[in-house]
């Protein structure tokens, strides 16, 4: 691959040491490539360029001796047919030629200016927009009651020079010195430096180093450098410019989407996420990808494709058109991912248990995870019952998440690696009914180990970890309401109640009991007992805090909450709440949740003193 790279110091137009390093007598046009952004420099950006430059026009000490500037770096392409494309420096060059334009305006007599012409830069952005924007600029005879840009940016900025500019040369008249335009002019054409490095290389080479030389201009993300390194993939001939705007329109869907969903719901990098676990299970490229960031994902596949850098990882994988890049997949994954989001907002996600659910998923240990929905609505987006395969495969899978999040107290490379791995295969690569049965052989044929971990945890005090607390008593309660249905009012209400309104884990016999000689009593005999699913229930934090520990206000209280675990189970169990009531509840919601999770049927051994047991596999529905 050739490659080459040059920088040397250049002036506007006249330069003393070097006649060929000047910008404007070079017979070559300037082109601001049509993967940049649009002119964009602020005001207080203008502010800092015009009155640095007159701080340099004038001596930075007020002596009136004009010091050199040094404006920045500028990095342009190599020259083919006469033109040089802007790769950084767009932002500095336009106003260059804004603040030339105004001083022809405003000295229309100056001999220096009446060659002076406008056609040495020309921009592609935003499919001759910009260009439009600029001529109107260039055509311009008069800023004078121009009150009306149409967001022009290079009008707007225009009036915001002379205004500057103006301002300076008053203070300076003030000061009884008069202002010369025709020095000024020499020392913009003159004492103003640039480095200019000019490269001869592929686009992504160029990229490559512009990030190297991280100058203060054109600030590329990894949105931006996607979105280049996409148009020199589909572009390698270099021929057809139409190809940016077909992946501008991606930019341009999720802009349009967001204002639809009126948030910033995502970006393309969001996007572009959940097509990198497509393209790793697709390509059957090394699992270690998965763990890789966005960006460095998409830099080193590019890099390898284009032959700059051989990352490990990706050489022997991509290379030779192993793998393909499609905007139709990416177009596919936008439309699918809002589509998602306007049923979830609108709580039309199959029903109260599929929306409760999810929550559950955010919260437990592989909530990173949650972006291989958008992967499998990806992969069944053809199929008409999507959303019911798609409630199913979410379920089961939570109940792996679940299980595990319980019982080990980080997430284990059991999952995250081993299974999520083969689940990604068999859901781009495999069948439905394979993929289903990967997740419940897991549930079924787990260790039995972790499963009777589970249900000893189950057992035992679930405060030592907030994680664990809330999620079993917020599964419980959800598992108590009317969990299969799917009118949307009904959604909303449960989901809101169960996990955005402020809850509290209420005691039902307070840890603390209101009576200071009954405390160490109830501690003693009630043991890890008060802190389990037995005595512990969700309560809005209102209710909650306005019992105050006093256990003649609970009743009364319970009868005030929206749960169901509450008001219509608690309530008819709390009269005379005890220890007996509590291990009877606790065998209860043990046998509730492990038979959910698990699938597992379960009898406790219930024990209230010495010697005496109690079969468990009882209903507390009284």
């Amino acid at each position: 691959m050739n490659f080459s790279i040059d920088a040397s110091t250049f002036t506007l137009k006249h330069n003393y040491k070097d006649h060929e390093n000047q910008i404007l007598n070079r017979n070559v046009k300037y082109v601001i490539p049509i993967y940049q952004r649009p002119y964009s420099w602020t005001e207080s950006q203008i502010q800092k360029f015009i009155s640095d430059i007159f701080i340099s026009f004038w001596g930075y000490n007020k002596s009136s001796h004009s010091e050199p500037m040094f404006i920045g770096t500028m990095q342009l392409s190599n020259i083919q047919n006469n033109e040089q494309d802007i790769i950084d420096g767009q932002q500095r060059i336009s106003t260059f030629l804004i603040l030339l334009k105004v001083l022809k305006l405003e000295y229309p007599n100056l001999k220096e200016l009446e060659s002076l012409t406008f056609d040495w830069l020309k921009t592609k952005v935003n499919s001759g927009k910009q260009q439009e924007k600029l001529m109107e600029l260039i055509n311009t005879t008069s800023l004078d009651n121009l009150t009306e840009t149409g967001l022009n940016k290079y009008l707007e900025n225009a009036i915001l020079i002379r205004q500057i500019f103006l301002k300076n040369i008053k203070q300076r008249n003030e000061d009884d010195i008069s202002f010369n335009p025709k020095s000024f002019l020499e020392y913009l054409y003159s004492n103003i430096y640039f480095v200019v490095i000019e490269t001869n290389a592929s686009l992504s080479k160029t990229l490559q180093i512009f990030d190297a030389i991280n100058t203060t201009g054109l600030d590329l993300n990894a949105g931006d450098i996607f979105k280049i390194r996409m148009f020199e993939y589909l572009n390698k001939n270099g021929d057809n410019d139409s190809i940016f705007n077909e992946i501008s329109k991606l930019y341009e869907k999720i802009d349009a989407k967001n204002k639809e969903v009126e948030t910033r719901l995502t970006d393309i990098r969001g996007i572009l996420n959940i097509y990198q676990f497509y393209l790793i299970a697709k390509y059957k490229l090394p699992t270690v990808l998965y763990s890789y960031g966005v960006d460095t994902f998409y830099d080193r596949l590019f890099e390898t494709l284009f032959n700059i850098n051989k990352w490990e990882h990706f050489k022997n994988n991509v290379e030779d058109n192993k793998i393909a890049l499609s905007l139709e997949e990416i177009n596919n994954i936008i439309y699918l991912r809002y589509e998602w989001e306007i049923k979830w907002r609108k709580n039309e996600y199959g029903n109260v248990k599929n929306k409760g659910l999810q929550y559950l998923w955010w919260w437990s240990r592989y909530s990173k995870f949650w972006i291989f929905k958008f992967v499998f609505l990806f992969i069944y987006k053809d199929d008409p019952i999507r959303y019911n395969k798609l409630y199913e495969f979410s379920e089961k899978l939570i109940k792996v998440y679940l299980l595990y999040s319980i019982v080990y107290q980080k997430s284990v490379n059991k999952i995250k690696g081993q299974f999520n791995n083969q689940l990604l295969d068999l859901l781009v690569n495999g069948n439905y009914s394979d993929l289903i049965n990967h997740i419940d052989q897991k549930l079924l044929t787990g260790s039995d180990w972790e499963k009777n971990r589970f249900k000893e945890i189950l057992t035992g005090d679930i405060l030592y970890s907030s994680k664990v607390k809330n999620i079993l008593c917020r599964l419980s309660a959800l598992l108590e309401e009317n969990y299969t249905s799917e009118n949307p009012e009904e959604i909303r209400l449960i989901t809101e109640k169960l996990f955005h309104l402020q809850i509290d884990i209420e005691h039902i016999q307070s840890y603390n009991d209101e009576n200071l000689e009954e405390r160490d009593r109830v501690k003693q005999t009630w043991g890890d007992n008060l802190n389990s699913l037995g005595n512990l229930v969700v309560l809005e934090q209102n209710i909650n805090r306005s019992i105050n520990n006093s256990e003649n206000k609970k009743l009364e209280n319970y009868k005030l909450s929206s749960y169901n675990i509450v008001n219509k189970i608690l309530v008819d169990q709390y009269d005379n709440w005890n220890l007996n009531k509590c291990l009877l509840r606790k065998s209860y919601e043990i046998s509730k949740i492990c038979e959910y999770v698990i699938e597992t049927k379960v009898t406790v051994p219930r024990r209230v003193g010495k010697g005496s047991t109690h079969p468990d596999n009882v209903s507390l529905t009284m």
